[in-house]
């Protein structure tokens, strides 16, 4: 009985080392997937331009289909083929995509913009960062560039020990010559929520905290200030395209989503799986700031 026993104890030990399986469902939806998207490829890499890799970029795409499995097959071709356009990755640092209802959208990230800010041949460099309360920093606008502008971060002091962020700011360097500094406190980018965003209005005339800056204020604050300094960089026709795809993306959180400009989609073939749909979420921004609440227009 004793050696009975034994053997039973050893058995249940083994099963509780064993590593567990996917469910069988998920490695067929996530085959469902991978076929949905393979049929669509070369939309994708018709689009893409040749720098970025073609096949991280269906990697990054298919991880986020089982996100939004809610979502119209059109609506997700609209926003991967915005991204490949772009050039963007969709892995919620260069851009997003984000579903609203049956609806993806395109979301452009402030690292976006500096990456397209980046291909112009006069931009020598772009500089985002935050300013915590005991950071060392001094703005003087008369000052000549680049004595006007000085910020040196505690770095002898944690994040938290520094204090919560008051300012976000944005520069760049153009032909050996810096940029106008483009600085952003948190009450300005309130006011740019208030005033431009109609996605945000939406979510507050119906009681509900799901729009960006509700659910990633820290991500809208910095992309706020980068899209101001499009204004003071050397520009393209490509920065302006980003902008516009970016005001349709909070039009599409507000109303019947528009189709974003451009883009054309012919094909709306089977779906592309079923996952358990999540409540449309922000990635957090690569330099976090404070958190808390959820330009022009972003």
């Amino acid at each position: 009985m004793a050696d009975l026993k034994d053997r039973v104890k050893a058995a249940t030990a083994s099963e509780e080392q064993r590593p567990e399986q996917p469910p069988v469902t998920d490695i067929a939806a996530r085959d469902g997937h991978l076929k949905w998207l393979q049929s669509h490829q070369s939309y994708f890499t018709d689009a893409l331009p040749r720098h970025v890799d073609k096949a991280h970029f269906t990697a990054v795409a298919l991880s986020l289909l089982p996100n939004l499995r809610k979502c119209s097959n059109q609506s997700i071709m609209t926003a991967l083929l915005a991204c490949a356009r772009f050039g963007l990755e969709p892995d919620g640092r260069q851009a997003a995509i984000i579903p609203y209802g049956d609806t993806a959208t395109f979301q452009p990230m402030y690292q976006g913009y500096i990456e397209l800010m980046y291909r112009h041949p006069a931009v020598d460099t772009v500089h985002f960062g935050w300013i915590r309360e005991k950071d060392q920093w001094d703005y003087e606008p008369t000052a000549p560039s680049p004595r006007d502008f000085r910020h040196k971060p505690r770095v002898d002091l944690t994040d938290e020990e520094r204090g919560p962020v008051i300012l976000a700011y944005a520069f760049a360097w153009i032909g050996g010559h810096r940029s106008q500094v483009i600085i952003l406190n948190r009450q300005q980018a309130v006011e740019i929520r208030d005033k431009y965003s109609k996605a945000y209005a939406k979510a507050v005339r119906e009681g509900k905290t799901d729009s960006p800056w509700q659910t990633s204020f820290d991500a809208m604050w910095a992309k706020s200030c980068v899209r101001r300094l499009v204004k003071v960089v050397p520009t393209s026709s490509e920065l302006t395209q980003l902008i516009n795809a970016d005001d349709d993306a909070d039009d599409a959180g507000s109303a019947t989503p528009p189709v974003i400009r451009g883009t054309v989609i012919t094909r709306d073939d089977q779906e592309p799986g079923e996952q358990p749909t999540q409540a449309p979420t922000w990635p957090t921004t690569a330099q976090p700031g404070s958190g808390g609440e959820g330009g022009e227009q972003a």
